[in-house]
């Protein structure tokens, strides 16, 4: 049985909210000629002299052709839906690419979309119950009446909090915000799904320990299925009916996932648990999980939020206080009931996702010194980190590759993020200064702080939504549409200045304790990391098969901050 499904559009429709719209400026769309400088500039790090000076060629070609009239094509569409920002299909020039990107994308959530959070100052069951009050009584306040202090973006905060992706048939899938009039949650506990609507803090409390101490488990686990690709997942649920009980999972203010006692569970098994577990998860929602050993984090459905609006709803919930109605309820069990022939089918999905999950390999780096001991060597310590990347990956694999570092864009109304093309000229020269015998400790330094110097410099192009991927993507699928083919686009160097090996991210905040994703090539490192004043963390995932080696990795960025710190 296939379910009816709403008209489909480029837009994520956002709840009404008090806004502060019309105090933030729009994303900037950036000039061709800036664009190929700032390209040009990142393909020079990764490209031999005759590889560069062919791009060269290329660009120039496609600034004297095509470029002027997609470029401008894309100025007026983005006049024209600045006219009325609170209908238009693309508040941006990227916004709808951005969320085709997402909603089109066919990949299974697990590793290769959703990221995952392990919190620093949360333990336990009783605190699980306490921040799942917390989370939705924040969610309810965003949507009446926003958030105070804040300088960035607030429209996407009321879609943090009952929001949940939906696979699509037709190869795309769409979004669903409910609202909190009367919010429940849905528990799982050994794959048996568990409705719970919040009464009162002191009953959920106590339900949550019912719920916990119950051991029966279900002989099938159908969220496995939000583990698959998002096409086959969408041909699985479309054939097992049990409408009331997906409707009843759907409309949760978010999934909170109880797992079996653990105790014994190393720093490696809790990250693959947090990201990439097969059982007792359901990825097409926010989850707020509870590992075995007492640990607390959130797996992210990443196609509609991101960082930034994490970090501040676990911010307020360390912070803000709410009031205990006192009420009292129970709980009601999500019932499914499947045939034989569906239990097979759900049977061999979890065996399909078990095989795809098994392939990404976890390795934690805790480091025992941070940003005040890289701010000693005077430079930015997010820079001294991806340099230290760069240098470890060249030990190892014999290049400086394209490396991804995401930035938000949240001055700008509606912005998300912008790519720090990271890899750069002044990085390729320390890696090589770096391990040059030849080279004296001087000299070594001064090139690491040049290098730097130029990360703080394309950063804060980035943060000002002048990067180089967000306005090309926005140049191809607009070529697309015109029918134009562009010779750059097609080039090797092209598609591999943009196939990160190295995808990096940094949410640093006081209130994380881990932060995860997976790698997005075949090839490639997923670097997950957190700066704070005395320590930092590294996760590191690679995939089975790749020639990659995350254990290694794990390593040389250890030898690489080491070295570093030697040498200052």
């Amino acid at each position: 049985m296939i379910r009816s499904l709403p008209n489909l559009t480029s837009r994520i429709t956002f709840p009404t909210m008090s806004t502060n719209v019309n105090n933030l400026p729009r994303l900037p769309i950036p000039g061709l000629q800036d664009t190929i400088s700032r390209y040009l500039k990142s393909v020079s790090a990764i490209a031999d002299q005759a590889t560069y000076d062919h791009q060269v060629q290329l660009t120039s070609k496609f600034l004297s052709t095509s470029a002027p009239l997609l470029h401008s094509s894309i100025l007026t569409t983005d006049s024209l839906n600045s006219r009325n920002l609170l209908s238009s299909p693309s508040n941006s020039y990227i916004e709808s690419h951005w969320n085709d990107m997402y909603l089109e994308g066919r990949w299974s959530l697990p590793v290769n979309s959703n990221p995952f959070y392990l919190l620093e100052n949360w333990k336990g069951l009783d605190q699980v119950a306490e921040l799942t009050w917390k989370i939705v009584k924040w969610g309810q306040m965003t949507k009446s009446k926003g958030l105070i202090d804040d300088s960035g973006c607030q429209q996407s905060y009321p879609l943090t909090v009952g929001t949940s992706r939906h696979p699509h048939l037709k190869g795309r899938d769409y979004l669903q915000t409910h609202n909190l009039c009367t919010p429940h949650v849905v528990v799982v506990k050994n794959s048996k799904f568990y409705k719970l609507p919040l009464n009162s803090l002191s009953s959920m409390k106590e339900n949550f320990k019912v719920i916990y101490d119950l051991s029966e488990g279900e002989d099938v686990c159908v969220g496995v299925g939000t583990g698959l690709s998002r096409d086959d997942w969408g041909e699985l649920r479309g054939s097992l009916g049990n409408e009331v009980a997906f409707h009843d999972i759907d409309s949760a203010a978010f999934i909170v996932c109880l797992d079996e006692h653990n105790q014994g569970m190393n720093e490696n098994e809790e990250s693959r648990n947090m990201l990439a577990s097969v059982g007792n998860r359901w990825y097409d929602k926010h989850q707020l999980i509870l590992l075995g050993n007492g640990e607390i984090g959130f797996n992210w459905e990443h196609s509609f939020s991101d960082g930034m609006i994490w970090n501040r709803l676990i911010q307020d919930c360390e912070t803000l206080e709410f009031e205990d109605t006192g009420g009292e309820g129970g709980f009601e069990e999500v019932k499914f009931s499947f045939d034989e022939k569906q239990k097979e089918d759900i049977k061999e999905a979890e065996n399909k996702v078990t095989k795809e999950l098994e392939a990404c390999n976890h390795n934690h780096l805790q480091g025992s010194f941070g940003k005040d001991v890289l701010k000693t060597w005077k430079v930015s310590p997010d820079a001294s980190m991806q340099m230290a990347y760069q240098l470890a990956y060249y030990k190892m694999h014999g290049s400086v590759p394209p490396v991804y570092e995401s930035c938000a864009t949240r001055n700008f109304w509606r912005g998300r993020t912008e790519t720090i093309r990271s890899a750069t000229v002044e990085s390729k020269d320390f890696v090589e200064s770096f391990l040059n015998d030849n080279i004296s400790d001087d000299a070594k330094r001064e090139a690491f702080q040049i290098a730097a110097a130029r990360h703080v410099e394309i950063a804060g192009e980035a943060k000002q939504g002048l990067g180089v991927d967000r306005i090309f993507l926005a140049l191809e699928k607009e070529a697309e549409r015109m029918g134009v083919d562009v010779e750059l686009f097609n080039s090797d160097v092209y598609k591999e200045s943009k196939s990160w090996k190295l995808s990096t991210s940094n949410v640093s905040h006081p209130s994380l304790k881990r932060f995860g994703f997976g790698p997005v090539v075949g090839d490639g490192y997923g670097l997950g990391y957190l700066v704070g004043g005395e320590s930092f963390s590294v996760n590191v995932t690679n995939f089975e098969g790749g020639g990659t080696d995350g254990e290694r990795m794990k390593g040389e960025i250890m030898g690489a901050i080491e070295g570093l710190r030697k040498l200052f």
